[in-house]
């Protein structure tokens, strides 16, 4: 959401350094600048439930689980309101916008409401420009010893997929699919500048490095804590890497390593038919392909969106090889909760 910055901090802000929300550009503070039309639509709220779904009716915490919360400018759209206070519009009370029994918020539901609204956005033909849906954390979101079967996942993947396929926004419309965590291990291009291909056979022909997009996205630099806890820019202890001036991320920030492959998997009337990309990427391609499209070619939020490749190579707006849509396969449904008792041999 930042274009890559988290301003010199490694850990996470709110869970392990205990901060606030904190003052950073989002891509929908961006967007708002250029009058371009948003909205996040969210799986799961704070109690851990679907949104839409009281699972709790005795301690409900509707709240919106979105990683927008941890940046002050959601302040404008998404606030606590424990005293249950006037909301100030845009913002409505979050019993009247979102059926919230507390009452416990104040919400904007034009630029924040459940994963329930996309579907009713699919329908009725009015999605933002750039939509973004949040992953069902702990529910759905095929993360590793949560419990849940990843066929949970890739139901509500299916479901999501299914209806935008459906859809009249298909005609004019991109998904893209990620995910925020790889199997590293079971990788064999190594994450480091100067070295991508080094277990690549050469008979592929992949020439191409990630060294192109190993920038560094602001002016800071990991580093150790004041002894009195974590700085707004500084949240190593000192047995961390990068604590040692010596180390790779101390001198090159983190520009040193990316992360191992991650899918980027897009869904589109106008993507090639069986094109695989070799062109070094990251998560921060998707925001550069939203500002180039919506913003201007030259528009970002940090050096490390700027350098990323605006993705055009994925499409064909000339032939749209999908203007007739595919037909989906019906998703597997999931056993039930997972746990080592009752795995398979």
């Amino acid at each position: 959401m930042s274009g890559g910055t988290t301003q010199g901090l490694v850990r996470d802000p709110q869970q392990d350094d205990k901060f606030g929300a904190l003052a950073i550009t989002p891509i929908f503070q961006e967007l708002d600048g250029a009058s371009v039309s948003w909205k996040i639509y969210y799986t799961v709220t704070d109690d851990n439930c679907l949104a839409g779904v009281n699972c709790n009716p005795s301690a409900p915490n509707k709240f919106p689980s979105t990683t927008f919360a941890d940046f002050s400018y959601a302040q404008k759209y998404l606030s606590d309101n424990p005293t249950h206070a006037a909301c100030t519009p845009p913002k409505q009370s979050s019993l009247q916008a979102v059926g919230d029994p507390a009452n416990a918020f104040c919400i904007d539901p034009t630029h924040i409401a459940p994963i329930s609204q996309f579907f009713t956005d699919l329908t009725n033909n009015t999605l933002p420009s750039f939509a973004y849906i949040e992953a069902g954390f702990g529910v759905n979101d095929e993360h590793p010893g949560s419990g849940q079967s990843i066929l949970n996942g890739q139901a509500q993947v299916a479901s999501i997929l299914n209806a935008f396929i459906a859809s009249s926004s298909w005609q004019n419309s991109v998904y893209f699919f990620s995910y925020d965590e790889g199997g590293g291990p079971f990788d064999h291009v190594p994450p480091v500048p100067g070295h991508t291909n080094d277990n690549t056979d050469a008979a592929l022909g992949v020439t191409t490095d990630i060294s192109s997009i190993a920038v560094n996205p602001d002016g800071f630099l990991p580093c150790v804590a004041p002894s009195s806890g974590p700085s707004l820019h500084c949240d190593l202890s000192s047995s961390d890497p990068g604590a040692n001036p010596g180390d790779a991320a101390a001198q090159q920030g983190f520009a040193a390593q990316l992360g191992f492959r991650l899918p980027n998997m897009i869904v589109s009337p106008f993507a090639r038919r069986h094109f695989v990309s070799h062109t070094p990427m990251d998560h921060t391609a998707i925001i550069r392909f939203v500002e180039s499209r919506f913003i201007g070619p030259n528009a970002h939020l940090t050096n490390r969106d700027m350098a990323q490749p605006d993705l055009l190579e994925f499409f064909d707006f000339t032939n749209v090889p999908w203007k007739t849509p595919p037909t989906p396969p019906t998703p597997v449904a999931a056993p039930g909760p997972c746990n080592p008792q009752n795995f398979g041999p």
